[in-house]
């Protein structure tokens, strides 16, 4: 199986490599007659361009990939704080109930809201990427309640460049992680 971090070679590829190593090879005839020894301007000009081509293709897939792995890991990363907030109100059976403060940068935590996220005391989660962005969230409250495991169910909602991903919480404290309209690093689609 493929590596995910091995780059995709385009169908081109083995036809690229062959008319390039037949232009390369002087004794070769398939391209050149016994008078011409080396490449026209208006070969080498086509070769450039083939490779301009294919080096923007790739740079631009580059740039979607690592905003798709940036937006995966905060969403894990979110994902697991509040797995941890989850067990901590369930050992405690106390109710862990969520706050949201949208912009730069966002945070979610649990306890009493702070002004901002700089000075929040208690849980918090502070994203590490500044292009991932909390998109939306369950307006209500949203929360753990520590007897039976219980919840008050909700979502989040976190976006950038490559997609959104949706954190789901249901009202029996299941947590899952979804994809919203498009599928981003193999994260499934959200069921309606």
């Amino acid at each position: 199986m493929r590596s995910a971090l091995q780059p995709r070679r385009s169908a081109l590829y083995p036809c690229l490599v062959a008319i390039t190593l037949a232009a390369m090879n002087a004794n070769s005839d398939f391209f050149f007659d016994a008078r011409q020894r080396g490449m026209t301007l208006i070969e080498l000009l086509a070769v450039i361009l083939i490779a301009g081509m294919l080096t923007g293709w790739g740079v631009s897939h580059w740039r979607h990939y690592q905003q798709a792995l940036r937006l995966e890991h905060t969403a894990q990363q979110l994902l697991a704080f509040l797995v941890r907030l989850q067990a901590d109100a369930n050992w405690r059976n106390r109710p862990a109930l969520l706050w949201f403060k949208a912009g730069e940068p966002w945070c979610i935590g649990s306890g009493e809201p702070p002004p901002d996220c700089v000075s929040a005391p208690g849980e918090l989660y502070l994203p590490h990427y500044r292009d991932v962005l909390l998109s939306a969230h369950t307006g209500k409250d949203f929360g753990f309640y520590g007897l039976r495991n219980g919840a008050q169910g909700g979502h989040i909602v976190l976006s950038n460049g490559a997609g959104s991903l949706r954190l789901v919480l249901s009202a029996r404290g299941r947590l899952r992680l979804c994809s919203e309209r498009l599928n981003v690093r193999g994260i499934a689609l959200c069921q309606l």
